[in-house]
């Protein structure tokens, strides 16, 4: 023969519990109001605590988390406070991942902007030294050409010109 559920006489108790929780809560004056149900120091609501209010075996406290027709009135009542909500770290645990994994991936683009950076100068420095050769040679060249047009006006003019080299 099958054991009776416990649940419905756990969502009584609860029940009740919040009851008096929110009661509490709203009798004090609105400027000062805090808390009711028990917390933790990091502001979530201490299902541990609210397990041993309503007088729940060790055993039973899994209730508290896994049912959610427990979970969704605990839950109300603590978001009604203030406070975080049970299973809120799970979504701060995924919370932190997604920005671990973006700065991950924002430092990884950041090596790869300094990579980046670096082979650009380099290339850059590359092609100011092909410029400062360019000029030389131009320089040179220029000179030559100059040379070269002042011996063919000379030639022009009847002068007779020996070319060494």
């Amino acid at each position: 023969m099958a054991r009776p559920s416990v649940i419905p006489v756990v969502r009584q108790r609860l029940e009740a519990y919040l009851e008096q929780c929110e009661t509490a809560y709203l009798e004090q004056p609105e400027s000062t109001r805090s808390a009711t149900l028990p917390r933790t120091g990091d502001g979530k609501v201490n299902v541990r605590a609210v397990a041993q209010a309503i007088d729940l075996k060790p055993t039973q406290e899994k209730y508290l988390y896994e049912r959610d027709e427990l979970t969704s009135l605990i839950n109300l009542v603590a978001e009604g406070q203030g406070l975080l909500p049970i299973g809120s770290r799970l979504v701060q645990d995924a919370s932190d991942k997604a920005i671990k994994e973006r700065l991950a991936r924002q430092a990884q683009t950041a090596r790869a902007d300094a990579q980046a950076a670096v082979e650009a100068t380099a290339v850059q420095d590359e092609l100011l030294e092909k410029v400062r050769e360019l000029s030389l040679d131009n320089e040179r060249l220029s000179a030559e050409n100059l040379r070269l047009r002042a011996m063919l006006d000379a030639m022009d003019q009847g002068l007779h010109i020996r070319i060494y080299g």
